[in-house]
């Protein structure tokens, strides 16, 4: 709720005051960061994080398995999701198409108004929370969840590294997209296999993987963005980075404490 309404403040605060690049060049999301203003390049990160934060939610409430909170979690989601994509491609409009400019203050607004629910909903006491549990030797059931959200998360890694080595030549891509190649399809793969064999393993590899994953694409992502030359390139790296950032940080939060023994 506070990212929310600083990023409305932000959004309004650069629509009166700041003067859009007029740049012709095939790339100005970089163009923001190289040139444009110190909040306007805020506004841009402030809505990464919230797509991220958004996802984060979703997940979370997925784990917990209550209807009611997944739908309005998944709401929110795509509300969140509206907002930030109508704004990368406002962005790649030349600040002109003011029809995504509206869609983007839709999506914050209801975005606003559905995490503004979920946050004075407040916590309702469960069985499942009432209850105290003890550690047993029961066979631990297979995590699902985690295993999907990991083949995920890899898959959507995976597909960038196969798109920087093979629509990106030159040798700096070709190094980063064999190494997201290899933390995507090898380890991360490795990880969701460890997860849902329960291994002893499988909760130090997948903190050490997901937590590599989301450090290296950052700083690819950052890459890309500064030298793409092309635009379609830049919006759908940006766009699948995030995602995929957010599932494997998920994977990471939603790790339990210890490894049971099956």
């Amino acid at each position: 709720m506070p990212l929310l309404i600083l990023q409305f403040l932000l959004g309004m605060f650069a629509n009166l005051f700041i003067t859009f690049s007029t740049s012709t060049d095939p790339n100005p999301l970089a163009v923001v960061f190289t040139g444009g203003s110190p909040a306007l390049v805020l506004h841009v990160l402030i809505a990464v994080v919230l797509l991220i934060l958004a996802l984060q939610v979703l997940v979370t409430a997925l784990f917990i398995k209550r209807t009611p909170v997944v739908a309005v979690a998944s709401a929110g989601f795509a509300s969140i999701a509206l907002a930030f994509f109508s704004g990368v491609a406002f962005v790649y409009s030349g600040y002109e198409n003011d029809s995504l400019s509206y869609l983007m203050a839709v999506g914050f607004l209801f975005g606003l108004i559905i995490y503004g629910y979920f946050a004075g909903r407040g916590e309702r006491p469960t069985s499942a929370t009432t209850k105290e549990t003890t550690p047993s030797n029961t066979i631990r059931p297979r995590p699902l969840g985690l295993t999907l959200l990991q083949l995920i998360g890899g898959g959507i890694v995976t597909f960038g590294g196969f798109a920087l080595v093979s629509f990106n030549p030159g040798t700096i891509n070709t190094a980063l997209g064999s190494i997201t190649l290899v933390l995507g399809g090898l380890l991360a793969f490795l990880s969701a296999y460890g997860i849902w064999k329960n291994k002893t393993w499988s909760l130090t590899i997948a903190r050490i993987v997901n937590i590599a994953i989301v450090l290296f694409s950052t700083g690819q992502e950052s890459y890309t963005i500064a030298t793409a030359t092309i635009a379609n390139t830049v919006a759908g790296s940006l766009g699948g980075t995030v995602i995929a950032l957010g599932l494997c940080i998920g994977v990471v939060l939603n790790l339990p404490n210890r490894q049971l023994r099956s």
